[in-house]
């Protein structure tokens, strides 16, 4: 199949063509699907392919999402 966007050839185990995505808004996340809960995808591309800026972005972001969930519990109790 090829993607929506980068027209690569990425398989066949992606489910939408260009229309597809459009339609059901695969990106917006209104409903996370259990495999999308799976972080395997992600620990392979910062394992093969990310680059060390895009590393401390991500930790950068990662740190100031657990402060911000960290201060609402705080709030909370």
């Amino acid at each position: 199949m090829i993607h929506w966007k980068t027209n690569e050839e990425m398989g066949d185990g992606f489910q939408f063509d260009k229309s597809e995505h459009l339609e059901v808004k695969y990106n917006s996340l209104t409903k996370v699907e259990t495999h999308e809960k799976n972080t395997m995808r992600t620990k392979y591309l910062v394992r093969d392919w990310w680059s060390d800026k895009q590393l401390l972005e991500l930790r950068n972001f990662i740190n100031d999402t657990l402060r911000e969930r960290e201060e609402i519990a705080n709030d909370i109790s």
